[in-house]
């Protein structure tokens, strides 16, 4: 079966069976067979694909051909991941028999993500069609089906799930190869550079840490030394207030035969007694506690007022 489309960017749905006319002026986007890949659809306790990707051979225990190094992809849809087994070698070695260069390539999918969306049975090679089940994309053979439709993979936008190919050495030219070498020799010493700086600076603020902690008598670990500020931040924090309630109470106006008695504070209680204030004059000895927003109760007995303020 040829899949052919006369356009600058091309999709392809790559087996076995499909034959490609290729053109150096095209670039392509290779949609794998399921032929191509194992996948597996699961609900997992894990919060994105990444760190499924790192348990993702586990997934495939005893459930592969041996003898073979497979690389792994992952990627989520809704609430459920899409976990992908493939072989580089197999599919580099296909592309190499349909004579597509790695050059024209724009990128490798796997037909699950890019025809998920599928109704019905597609026919995609002479003995094989295409159905997606379960929100799986699966082959099934073609005798099984009465009415099947044509695969038109044509107006498919590519998706972002793509796969990366690990085994470039039969696709890249030895100029290239040097490239990357010098490239990579030179990130290596800019690397080894910087992690000098960095354990250098590492010792530097290891040494002030230690004369610091031994210069302000600091404890030994971090946590103690949080709840040593916290404890006298909250301490200060009582101590502001007290002293803009106070200072609040003694710019009351208050008449000549009139003085403060008494000023007490325990357990964050501030209590001011004063003498010979009369029930109409109560309002405005607390004033300025009114203007500052601070809370507080009075008590008249008396003449002796008593303004007690919890802070």
């Amino acid at each position: 079966m040829s899949l052919i489309f006369k356009q600058e960017q091309q999709n392809i749905y790559l087996d076995n069976a499909t034959n490609v006319e290729f053109d150096s002026q095209v670039k392509y986007n290779i949609i794998l067979s399921p032929h191509l890949y194992w996948v597996k659809k699961l609900s997992l306790p894990l919060k994105n694909a990444k760190e499924v990707k790192k348990v993702a051979h586990t997934l495939f225990e005893d459930s592969l051909p041996e003898g073979v190094s497979y690389s792994y992809e992952v990627y989520k849809k809704q609430e459920e991941f899409f976990v992908f087994a493939y072989d580089d070698a197999q599919i580099l070695a296909l592309l190499e028999e349909k004579s597509i260069t790695f050059a024209n390539i724009i990128a490798v999918l796997f037909a699950q993500s890019e025809l998920d969306d599928l109704e019905g049975v597609y026919r995609v090679n002479d003995t094989e069609v295409l159905q997606v089940k379960e929100g799986v994309v699966v082959l099934l053979p073609s005798l099984w089906f009465d009415k099947l439709k044509i695969l038109d993979i044509a107006g498919i936008k590519p998706s972002k799930h793509r796969l990366k190919l690990q085994h470039f050495n039969s696709f890249i030219q030895r100029a290239s190869l040097n490239k990357i070498m010098i490239a990579l020799a030179l990130f290596i010493v800019i690397l080894l550079t910087e992690l000098f700086i960095y354990k250098h600076q590492v010792t530097v603020l290891t040494r002030e840490k230690e004369n610091v902690f031994s210069k302000y008598h600091l404890k030994p670990t971090m946590m103690q030394n949080r709840a040593i500020l916290e404890h006298y931040t909250r301490k200060n924090t009582k101590q502001k207030e007290l002293r803009v309630a106070l200072l609040s109470l003694l710019q009351s106006y208050l008449k000549s035969s009139q003085k403060i008695e008494n000023i007490e504070y325990s357990n964050a209680l501030l209590k001011v007694t004063v003498l010979n204030v009369s029930a109409q004059e109560k309002n405005r000895i607390v004033a300025p506690l009114h203007k500052k927003g601070i809370k507080f109760t009075t008590k008249l007995t008396g003449a002796n007022l008593v303004v007690e303020v919890k802070l």
